[in-house]
């Protein structure tokens, strides 16, 4: 039977994905039932949230994590599993809207998450079934060629030699689906257990002595007083974490940060056939593709948006039309796990990071590069409190408008702007 999870049910306590059914949860449920002083209190118990928890506990900070339903509901539950390089735009974007030294301080902090993840994982001795090797596919000729320009200029500008070029033969042979035009392969990217790994940093926090507290959803913020459906924390300082599950706590956050419903499925186990010299994909498409073989043999698959809360009716049969495109060998494969979530996105597709009133900071709107940035970017809020805001600020400097037409119009302004690219994604 296929298990299907709807993004607007309210009273779900875990979604039914994939993750969910693969990773052990290694630690009880603590819950608030008392009013408590904290010096910092941290809204979303994602990768961001986790990734803040530790840091601080780690250096003895009061802390306390509140979930509205268990760590790991929302996109770190939920999302494709593939770490990549970088953010939403390549360097050269950000070198003509920023400037040369603030671009490369923006890739630096990029790869500074992968060494944090890869620290993290040694450190804590996490098994987040990690694996090295990802796959950028040309849907065009075009961008075979754009891809090559970029993969050449990065390693000249920015010293980055972990790029392989491939040409349709050898991206066929890598993804074991012949229908790009070629590639490149990032050794220095690859794909892995996000819920294993935000159980890990979960374990790491609550041994350092950090506070999770789930079933507590948050009612109201007013300065430093946090209203929760279990009674009320006081906090010197808040930090929100929930991405594209944030809505409604702070109008400053909801008028950058917009959920978008994204969609996915895995199979059942398969052979040796699908991705044999990779660890995962992902296409040049707008409304990107992406895929990765699980550490049981299954290809975890994501595919199709929606600029809604409203769900497919069948959402396995909503991203199996995306898969067999890539692989229509997988036509009659059982499906066993399929399901929605939210992607929080901003209009720039750039994080937002920023301090947002007297005590209050956020990071989110990853725009679907949040599994190597969430943890780090946590960590990053955590050693601003502690006071070393170096790649705060340069984050912080990134300038995140507004989506207009506020909060009534900003879906149907923005599903008018982004079908015209999914149009231009079936072009030949």
């Amino acid at each position: 039977m296929v298990l299907q999870n709807n993004l607007s049910e309210k009273t779900l306590k875990s979604p039914r994905t994939y993750y969910h059914n693969s990773a052990k949860r290694p630690f009880a449920v603590q819950e608030l039932g008392y009013n408590a002083d904290f010096s910092v209190a941290i809204i979303g118990g994602g990768l961001t949230g986790l990734g803040a928890a530790l840091a601080l506990a780690e250096s003895g900070v009061n802390v306390c994590l509140l979930e509205a339903n268990e760590i790991g509901y929302g996109a770190s539950g939920r999302n494709g599993g593939l770490v990549c390089s970088g953010y939403r735009h390549d360097q050269k974007w950000f070198e003509e809207k920023i400037g040369v030294t603030a671009a490369h301080d923006l890739w630096n902090i990029a790869e500074a998450a992968k060494k944090s993840l890869h620290s993290l994982m040694a450190k804590y001795e996490i098994d987040a079934d990690y694996k090295s090797g990802l796959v950028f596919a040309a849907h065009r000729p075009t961008l075979l060629e754009w891809l090559k320009e970029d993969a050449e200029f990065m390693v000249a500008q920015y010293n980055y030699n972990k790029f392989e070029i491939l040409d349709k033969d050898e991206c066929a042979k890598a993804l074991g689906s012949d229908v790009y035009y070629g590639g490149i392969k990032d050794n220095g990217a690859g794909k892995i257990h996000p819920l294993k790994l935000l159980y890990g940093i979960a374990s790491a926090a609550i041994k350092n002595g950090a506070k999770i507290y789930e079933n507590t959803r948050v009612l109201s913020v007013d300065g430093d007083i946090i209203k929760t459906t279990n009674g009320q924390i006081k906090a010197d300082k808040i930090l929100l974490c929930g991405d594209g599950y944030i809505e409604g706590i702070n109008k400053k956050t909801d008028a950058k940060i917009m959920p978008i419903g994204n969609f996915v499925i895995a199979t059942e186990p398969l052979g040796d056939d699908i991705l044999p010299n990779a660890s995962g994909g992902m296409d040049t498409r707008f409304v990107v593709n992406y895929f990765h073989k699980t550490f049981d043999n299954r290809l975890l698959f994501g595919g199709g948006e929606k600029y809604s809360d409203a769900m497919p009716k069948d959402i396995a049969g909503f991203v199996r039309n995306n898969l067999v495109k890539i692989y229509p060998q997988l036509a009659e494969t059982k499906i066993d796990f399929a399901w929605g979530g939210r992607v929080g996105i901003t209009p720039t597709r750039l994080p937002f990071v920023n301090k947002i009133g007297k005590n209050t900071f956020i990071s989110a709107g990853y725009s679907g590069q949040g599994v190597l940035l969430a943890p780090f970017f946590g960590r990053i809020l955590g050693m601003a409190l502690l006071g070393d805001d170096k790649y705060f600020n340069s984050l912080s400097a990134l300038k995140i408008p507004d989506f207009p037409g506020g909060r009534l119009l900003r879906f149907p302004l923005l599903t008018a702007a982004l079908s015209y690219y999914s149009v231009l994604d079936k072009l030949p």
